[in-house]
């Protein structure tokens, strides 16, 4: 994959730049560095691999500036997952003595230290050539733990004055990120014309740090919104998300692997890979991407598997791989073993559990699904109120199932303490409501209020965007069902909402099965397409009378973008999604006091909207150059 407008396609491979690393052509000072670098790097394998105990027990046999670094990012994961008071405050503390570390290190220029005084220089890169090897590392571990404090800073203290301080600590990370990047496509560009570039000092550990860095930022920048986007590139972040894949996917040297079959082996090269799988595999299902390039991330994978086959992280992504194409008992064996061989974080063992609670929804497993929330109530951080609410509906989808009618309230009294306990359970990430707790609030106290809910579990695996997941058989049982759902009208004062749920749950499911008919090459979608068009139909003709479930209007548009998208019809797609993204998050349709509020989910759909705009224009690209 090369960048589209960076031109380092024509360069030389960071596979013919890195040094070896041999310690007899090495001064002493840096044979201790790279020795660091080596305990940290079989450290990480170990940390890949689930034996996450053994990873911190070799890392604090010593200490030194990669292995303070090393020590803050398994402490930094830990505090993403558990958001845990005690661990957000461990991992600042390691993140700072990693920052003064690598201070020490760096190359002192005048009154100004290295990097920042030379940001603007004519003579960036002979600065750089001039640093020694560690000097060179010193900056870049400074710029990563940098950044990572201030993401976990900007997460945990909800003030403003915290968001600006951080803000400007990312630029300064970001700045110095480009700064080296620059550094390696001069050494690239001197490669280029025959010169012997040893001199210039490059490894394997420090191109793969600067990959991480510029990838990173380019992927997550490329996924904000157009209007953000202007902002930051006006601010000084550049923004080219296929430049981003490109980087991530040199560190490995994917592109270029020779007969040996082996990628590089950089100390931050697995963590590229991650970058690539979470975008391609799992992101790219739950978004519509641009860029994506699914094969490469299935042989990236297929990699990390055979070298950590235990690692639940690589176990995490190929069950998501297996759930994508809809070999949903194939993937729940994937997170029990993932579960089965990681027992020392709860928080790793928590994210296989959570997808296999959706499959369960998808297979109406409900007393699996209600042991499975119940699991993780009891034992997670993440989400109280979502998990009350999921346990809530496990039970309520089994009441028609009792056989007696004692049975069948003893079943909607304990639907009813759950449902009770969504609202009083919501929680503040950043100073703000966290959105899929608002939208199972909502839907809790809906329940409250008129004491039923219709279709909840298909509902709900919409707002996970799990519709994708379902296999054939299972999306046609549930069109079935739809078909049987019966809203009255008369008394009912949510009946629109319940129609407009219905209507668009119908032309969800039509859109997966023409989908899936197409995948098979089989003939027959012209019924979908009808039960399709004629839901969505009802859905836009109808929305204006809905009292509280506004967000389907605007899921509706997406979906009917989605299918048009699909569809070759580029024009009407682009038209349909703009509608969504012309609405700010602000209900504009419906009815109710509620109709010009924000709708629930309208984040999520904005987001997913932007980066569909992005997959349209380049599949216009794909088609005007295939018929050229």
């Amino acid at each position: 994959m090369a960048p589209s407008k960076n031109g380092l396609k024509s360069l030389p491979s960071l596979r013919s730049l890195t040094l070896t690393t041999d310690k007899q052509d090495r001064e002493s000072d840096e044979a201790v560095f790279y020795d660091d670098i080596a305990q940290v790097h079989q450290a990480l394998a170990l940390f890949y691999d689930s034996r996450i105990h053994q990873a911190e027990a070799l890392l604090d046999k010593r200490d030194g500036v990669y292995v303070s670094l090393g020590k803050a990012f398994i402490l930094f994961l830990k505090s993403m997952m558990t958001f845990q008071e005690t661990d957000v405050q461990l991992t600042l503390e390691a993140l700072k003595k990693t920052i003064q570390l690598s201070d020490s290190l760096r190359k002192k220029e005048g009154w100004m230290d290295s990097i920042s005084s030379i940001w603007h220089s004519r003579n960036t890169n002979t600065a750089i050539q001039n640093m020694t090897t560690v000097e060179r590392h010193a900056e870049l571990i400074h710029a990563e733990a940098y950044l990572l404090k201030a993401l976990l800073s900007i997460i945990h203290d909800e003030s403003v004055v915290s968001f600006v301080r951080e803000g400007f600590n990312i630029r300064n990370s970001y700045n110095t990120y480009i700064t080296l990047a620059k550094y390696i496509k001069f050494v690239q560009q001197e490669a280029a014309k025959g010169k012997d570039v040893k001199k210039y000092g490059l490894d394997e550990h420090f191109t793969s740090g600067v990959c991480l860095g510029v990838g990173t930022f380019n992927i997550i920048l490329s996924m904000l919104p157009a209007s953000v986007i202007k902002v930051v590139e006006f601010i000084g972040f550049s923004v080219d998300r296929a430049h981003g894949l490109h980087v991530l996917t040199s560190a490995g040297g994917w592109d270029d692997i020779g007969s040996d079959g082996k990628p590089l082996d950089g100390l931050r090269r697995q963590l590229c890979d991650m970058v690539l799988i979470l975008y391609n595999i799992v992101l790219a299902d739950l978004i519509p991407l641009s860029h994506v390039n699914l094969s490469l991330a299935q042989r990236i994978l297929d990699h990390n598997l055979d070298q950590y086959p235990a690692g639940v992280f690589f176990l995490y992504f190929n069950g998501r791989r297996l759930v994508n194409q809809g070999k949903l008992d194939q993937a729940e064996q994937q997170y029990q073993k993932a579960i089965d061989t990681q027992k020392d974080w709860k928080q790793l063992q928590h994210m296989c559990y959570w997808d296999l609670g959706v499959i369960a929804f998808i297979q109406k497993k409900w007393t699996r699904a209600y042991d499975i929330y119940s699991l993780l109530k009891e034992e997670s951080n993440w989400s109280q109120a979502a998990y009350n609410y999921l346990m809530a509906i496990s039970l309520y989808m089994q009441v028609d199932s009792m056989d007696t009618d004692e049975d069948k309230q003893k079943k909607k009294d304990q639907v009813q303490a759950l449902m009770e306990k969504v609202p009083i359970s919501k929680k503040k990430m950043a100073g703000k409501s966290i959105p899929m707790e608002k939208f199972v609030s909502r839907k809790a106290n809906s329940y409250l209020r008129d004491g039923s809910l219709i279709a909840p579990d298909m509902e709900i695996l919409n707002a996970f965007t799990a519709f994708d997941w379902m296999p054939q058989s299972i999306l046609l049982e549930n069109m079935e069902l739809l078909d049987k759902k019966q809203v009255e009208k008369t008394g009912n004062n949510h009946y629109y909402d319940d129609l407009c749920l219905i209507h668009y749950l119908k032309a969800l499911t039509a859109r997966c099965l023409i989908k899936k008919e197409k995948q098979q090459q089989e003939q027959g979608s012209g019924a979908y397409y009808k039960i399709h068009s004629d839901s969505m139909d009802i859905v836009f003709k109808q929305a204006q009378h809905v009292l509280w479930d506004h967000y389907i209007y605007y899921f509706a548009r997406y979906e009917n973008g989605r299918l048009l998208m699909y569809d070759g019809k580029y024009d009407q797609a682009e038209k349909e999604v703009k509608i969504v993204l012309h609405s700010n998050g602000q209900a504009n349709v419906g009815a109710g006091p509620h109709a010009k509020h924000k709708y629930s989910l309208a984040n999520a759909i904005q987001f997913k909207c932007h980066n569909c705009i992005l997959r349209i224009h380049q599949l216009e690209d794909d088609d005007q150059t295939s018929s050229i």
